[in-house]
């Protein structure tokens, strides 16, 4: 995934391409064969609206894709069009379009590739059509049983399905091999708690002192992206992971998971262990990490995400980094305590949904189902810097070759935790950025002082009866 102002260029191993040029043409010989009985029959005109310049690696590779995609679908439905909607800036620049453009029917696109967390925004106005009776069967969805339940649930909304993931990001440790052995660290370094992340961040920042030693975004510069690269692989962590209760409805604003994770930043921006602020506000700031382990200037990152290889790769690019492999070194994140099940992660990507207003919903979903054929979910995670949604293609040559280190996200997935499904999760964001950069900027800023401003916003913008401890 491309974030905010990280522009990677085109670079992919080319036995991982020649695999998925094969899986290309056999899924789309296959699909074509089990779509000959019905396309006659789906006629019309379909919309998609999509990210085409954010969520793949390059313009020219989000442009081959789309282009490609419906080349494949005009040959299953001779009789069909597809109208293709790109949209250039980021994923909330995307979103600000397509809420406009859900407005009216005349002008909603029938499917439309989205954030994860935007799902619960779409569905809870009315906007997106329910799922749940396409991925029943295997004939309608048959990329549907290799997807793991917790990737399945990323498109829920009230127990409803409303889009269907494709394409993850997780995380893990980052760090780099050369700095901790300069330290007298291991180089095969595996933490087991939280307190380990600690140790190793002070024995760098004693030894290295014009490093720095941990990335752990804070501030509300990313918006709820920082939650996902951020605080919430901590949240997720303690014993007590629970950030919007959905028995309740309400938002969790205190209590000890909380309460941990904002006293882990505390640790770490006392100390003089995080990178400036001047990094971490920054608009750009959620593609810092990479090019700062690339440049020699991050010693380890909380906020590894499975796209930095994809990055590292990237000819051309500030990022590129042709000794990622040897440099750097991955281990999974680690709970607070090192309580079962030992690692967290925090879990996003991209889904697609239909629009409830479609004229075609039956084409709309065609359309989907082709995007999660598996040469197309194996060319959107290799271009795109995602974990595919199927795990064995997540293990399969092609991805694990198409950048270091993608094997260990892909066995990552299994524990990642969706962040929550609920519009007002915004709001939340908002607040948890807020003190975490109000941690950062004064460092002598108290725990409780921090709860207290996450308290305050929630309760500001929905009401004291949406929060609980």
């Amino acid at each position: 995934m491309r974030t905010w102002s990280s522009r990677m260029s085109r670079r992919r191993v080319f036995a991982a391409l020649l695999v998925v040029a094969g899986l290309a043409a056999t899924a789309v010989a296959n699909a074509s064969a089990s779509a000959t009985a019905s396309s006659s029959s789906l006629k019309g005109t379909i919309s998609v609206l999509f990210s085409n310049n954010y969520v793949f690696d390059t313009d020219a590779q989000a442009t081959a894709w789309w282009n490609n995609l419906q080349k494949e679908f005009q040959k299953m439905y001779p009789g069909a069009t597809l109208k293709q909607l790109g949209v250039g800036g980021t994923d909330i620049d995307e979103m600000n379009k397509a809420a406009l453009l859900f407005r009216s029917p005349s002008t909603t696109p029938d499917v439309i590739q989205l954030p994860t967390t935007y799902t619960s925004q779409f569905a809870s106005s009315g906007y997106l059509l329910p799922l749940d009776s396409y991925v029943k069967s295997s004939s309608s969805a048959p990329f549907w049983a290799g997807i793991p339940k917790n990737v399945q649930t990323m498109g829920d909304y009230k127990g409803s399905l409303y889009s269907v993931n494709n394409g993850n990001n997780d995380f893990g440790v980052f760090y780099n091999k050369v700095m901790f052995k300069e330290a007298g660290l291991p180089t095969t370094w595996t933490p087991k708690n939280w307190n380990d992340i600690l140790v190793a961040a002070r024995a760098i920042h004693k030894k290295l002192p014009k490093v720095a030693a941990l990335w752990l975004a804070a501030g509300v510069a990313a918006g709820p992206t920082n939650i996902l690269q951020g605080i919430g692989n901590l949240i997720l962590g303690t014993p007590n992971p629970t950030m919007f209760d959905t028995k309740t409805g309400k938002y969790v604003v205190g209590g000890p998971g909380l309460t941990a994770a904002l006293q882990f930043y505390k640790s770490v921006y006392s100390a003089g262990l995080g990178a400036p602020i001047s990094q971490l506000f920054a608009p750009n700031a959620v593609g810092n990490p990479p090019q700062l382990f690339a440049e020699g200037k991050l010693a380890i990152a909380i906020a590894g995400a499975n796209w930095f290889p994809s990055a590292w790769v990237a000819k051309g690019s500030p990022t590129y980094f042709p000794k990622a492999a040897q440099d750097m070194g991955i281990a999974p994140m680690p709970t607070e305590n090192g309580q079962a099940p030992g690692v967290a992660s925090a879990l996003g990507g991209w889904g697609v949904a239909i629009s409830k207003s479609s004229k075609n919903p039956q084409l709309a979903w065609d359309l989907v189902k082709l995007m999660m054929d598996p040469a197309n979910q194996l060319s959107t995670a290799v271009e795109a810097g995602f974990v595919p949604p199927d795990t064995s293609i997540g293990a399969s040559k092609a991805f694990v070759d198409s950048a270091p280190f993608q094997a260990q996200f892909n066995s990552y997935a299994k524990y990642g935790a969706p962040l929550p499904s609920d519009p007002n999760f915004p709001v939340y964001a908002r607040a948890v950025n807020t003190a975490t950069g109000d941690i950062v900027q004064n460092p002598s800023t108290s725990v409780a002082s921090a709860l207290g401003t996450v308290s305050s916003i929630v309760t500001q913008q929905l009401g004291s009866g949406k929060t609980e401890n």
